[in-house]
């Protein structure tokens, strides 16, 4: 299938809870795969208490030998979200599973630079939506081949004109095959005018909720409730289903007498190319998208969001 990369250029914007948001919100008939990618070292095995390993380390190891599908969702874990097992196990609603990054950032460079020219290829052949954490743009990171062979990449960054700078810079030597911007905060300049800016299309905004951040990702005593009020997950779960209604169809599930297919199973290739920019596809795609993908993950936002949106301009 496909797979979307979340980077920056500079500071830390919040890429990793970006694509935490992201995960937990993901449509429920969608299988989904979180790669924690980042050479400066990985946060979500920490921040969900996940088992060091298996992940990208064991992985590493392994794929020596043989990198592939089946060796890759081999070294992934189950998310701590609704969903079925996959790999291990076979409860009810669609795959959720994550490959954990090791913490120390050593570990991590020397992962990658062991499966670096066969991870691009192997995530893209996975028969589920992929989310990939990359960490920070650099042409000499180790996770510099996934992201410019990535089918979106996502530049997350803060509307504030030192990182929009940074960014720019990072991203004029960069040649994605389709890039979008994310902003964290709208203010005091909007994702139209801080993409316009570096060059990329406008996928949204997300708030700065340091609160439901926290319990998201590090937990809190009134978690659910935090996050069940939350802008954050609710501006998410709209991005989303763009990106969802971007990515390629999922493949018909069998009848349920029979068994789930592995989440390695031969992925069905999207016709004519990428599908249309942010539109759910019912057949094949007469063409292939313009440039700027995923417009439509922005009229797609909550009400609420729009509302305040006028009301800024006004």
């Amino acid at each position: 299938m496909a797979y979307v990369a979340f980077a920056s250029a500079k500071a830390s914007p919040g890429v990793t809870t970006t694509v935490t948001a992201l995960a937990a919100t993901w449509p429920r008939d969608r299988d989904l795969v979180v790669a924690e990618l980042d050479p400066a070292g990985g946060d979500l095995g920490v921040r969900l208490d996940l088992a060091t390993e298996p992940g990208l380390v064991t992985l590493a190891a392994a794929g020596r030998r043989e990198l592939d599908r089946s060796t890759f969702v081999g070294h992934t874990q189950r998310l701590p979200f609704a969903g079925r097992s996959g790999a291990d196990g076979d409860s009810e609603g669609a795959v959720r599973r994550v490959l954990v990054g090791p913490v120390a950032a050593d570990q991590a460079g020397a992962a990658l630079a062991a499966l670096r020219g066969g991870l691009a290829g192997v995530l893209s052949s996975l028969s589920a939506d992929v989310l990939v954490d990359c960490g920070r743009l650099d042409p000499s990171s180790a996770a510099h081949g996934v992201v410019t062979e990535a089918d979106l990449l996502v530049v997350v960054t803060r509307p504030v004109v030192a990182e929009v700078h940074h960014l720019a810079a990072r991203l004029s030597a960069l040649r994605p095959k389709a890039l979008s911007l994310l902003l964290v905060g709208d203010r005091p300049y909007s994702v139209a005018e801080v993409a316009d800016a570096v060059g990329a299309s406008p996928l949204g905004t997300l708030p700065v909720d340091d609160r439901a951040a926290a319990a998201l990702t590090v937990g809190h005593t009134n978690g659910a409730r935090i996050l069940g009020r939350s802008r954050l997950l609710r501006d998410a779960r709209a991005l989303a289903e763009g990106l969802a209604g971007w990515l390629p169809p999922v493949p018909v599930r069998p009848a349920p007498s029979v068994p789930p297919p592995p989440l390695d199973a031969p992925a069905q290739p999207p016709q004519n190319g990428h599908p249309d920019a942010g539109r759910p596809r019912q057949g094949p795609t007469p063409s292939p998208p313009a440039p700027g993908p995923l417009r439509a993950a922005v009229s797609n936002r909550p009400k609420h969001f729009r509302r305040e949106r006028d009301e800024e301009r006004r």
